[in-house]
């Protein structure tokens, strides 16, 4: 089969009427999947100061996680109104108060990111498992029109989905020991 295609709603519906509905037009998955990635690129391009992981700054960046967000900002209230560690300190308060502002805006992203990568792997498992109900149903209808030896020809399909399944019709489970 070539490249699926699903109806997709046409986006802005702002124009329509009360007696009118949106028009569903065929597009190609593929084709809105390269548009949702450029998509992504460009979101990508807005956040600031977006990195990748590296496996030289990993361990650092891992184990700054047990450091208590409140410790961290008292420790920024104490230099700031000490002077004297402001002159010994490498540590840039404008940029500490930045982090600290902006890291409920990354978690949030981050959840955002992460809801929307589960219902995309959700949607792809489901509409696969309304396929396999579908194509399930008809094995197994095929599977009991193979008795019949006019179907020879159905029959030799039924074997051949049988070996792709590795269903051999022998019972599942464990058998239960004859008591005698």
């Amino acid at each position: 089969m070539d490249e699926e295609t699903r109806l997709v709603p046409v986006q802005d519906e702002s124009a329509l009427t009360e007696n009118e509905t949106a028009v569903l037009v065929p597009m190609a998955v593929g084709e809105v999947a390269t548009k949702i990635i450029a998509a992504l690129d460009m979101i990508a391009a807005l956040v600031p100061d977006l990195r990748k992981p590296h496996p030289a700054t990993a361990k650092k960046v891992r184990g700054a996680r047990t450091v208590p967000r409140e410790a961290v900002s008292s420790i920024v209230a104490m230099v700031e109104a000490s002077p004297l560690l402001q002159g010994v300190l490498p540590m840039k308060i404008d940029r500490a108060h930045e982090v600290l502002g902006s890291a409920d805006a990354y978690r949030l992203l981050g959840e955002r990111l992460d809801l929307l990568r589960s219902q995309v792997k959700y949607t792809a498992e489901a509409r696969w498992a309304e396929v396999v109900a579908q194509a399930m149903q008809a094995y197994v209808i095929a599977s009991t029109l193979a008795e019949d030896p006019k179907e020879a020809e159905l029959a030799a399909h039924v074997a051949t989905i049988r070996r792709h399944l590795g269903r051999r019709n022998a019972a599942t489970g464990k058998r239960k020991k004859k008591t005698e």
